[in-house]
């Protein structure tokens, strides 16, 4: 596959989509980057059809947060995957003052342009800044994460990857791994009888991008949800791991608690 200005085409077009699109919040590229029923998977939610669907939404964040900012820390390129983990950045119109919030996303091309995003945001922890008047730290950009070569698939990554997420890896993973634990006392999602299913998965060598949802019944960990304790509930999850001798380690991984409190809340009303 011919290189773009000596990036891989993925690394390029993930470059673009980065800094021509996201950054500078230029939907004109979106129509160069992206195919016309491009597809957004966030939690439960599906957004298809480039500018009918994801455009007007994506506006709707860009009217909120109008100077976002868009910081790459990781690319994970596979042979035709990759992935992001990323931080959106800025100060919001709708609430007053600043705030970062993590991501994780995870994408398919068509070897041209891009098709597919499953993604989640740490939206629990942008709304902790919003009420506490305190934005979190950027953790620093990739040093040059779109220069690398893409890595081969590792079937043995694969099936220790999904032996740990469908083993209830994710939930008991080591604190500082999930959403603002770096920068907050962690206060995960907790689920009594977790079940995981592998909503997509891929391998670059020893690092593997996944998308899983999380399933039981709720058991604390979310504001004002006491009252809750029991209900069936979901957690959808994106992130990143390593598989180095056998054995997973180095998790980055983000969760939609927000929305997994409002599923909760909604169907306790």
């Amino acid at each position: 596959m011919k290189s773009v200005d000596g990036l891989h085409p993925l690394a390029a077009l993930l470059r673009r989509y980065a800094f021509a699109y996201t950054a500078a919040h230029d939907f004109s590229v979106c129509k160069e980057i992206m195919v016309d029923d491009y597809l957004l998977r966030m939690g439960e939610f599906e957004i298809r059809g480039r500018d009918d669907q994801y455009i007007p939404a994506t506006q709707r964040q860009y009217r909120q947060y109008p100077g976002l900012g868009f910081t790459v820390h990781e690319l994970v390129l596979g042979e035709d995957r990759a992935a992001l983990h990323f931080t959106e950045h800025g100060w919001s119109a709708l609430h007053g003052g600043y705030a970062s919030w993590q991501g994780v996303s995870l994408y398919r091309w068509d070897g041209k342009r891009l098709r597919e995003c499953r993604v989640e945001q740490d939206y629990h922890g942008r709304r902790t800044q919003q009420r506490r008047g305190e934005a979190y730290p950027v953790r620093p950009a990739g040093l040059d994460p779109w220069t690398g070569r893409p890595a081969a698939p590792d079937t043995d990554a694969e099936t220790i990857a999904r032996r740990w997420l469908t083993g209830g890896g994710v939930l008991d993973a080591p604190v500082g791994s999930l959403d603002d634990e770096h920068d907050a006392a962690p206060q995960r999602v907790m689920l009594n009888a977790p079940r995981t299913r592998v909503l997509s998965l891929f391998t670059a060598g020893e690092r593997v991008a996944f998308h899983v949802v999380v399933q039981g019944s709720y058991a604390g960990g979310l504001d004002e949800c006491d009252r809750l304790l029991d209900r069936p509930a979901s957690l959808y999850v994106s992130g990143l791991l390593t598989v180095r001798d056998g054995v997973v380690s180095e998790v980055r991984a983000i969760t939609d608690r927000l929305a997994a409190e409002r599923r909760l809340t909604a169907g306790a009303s």
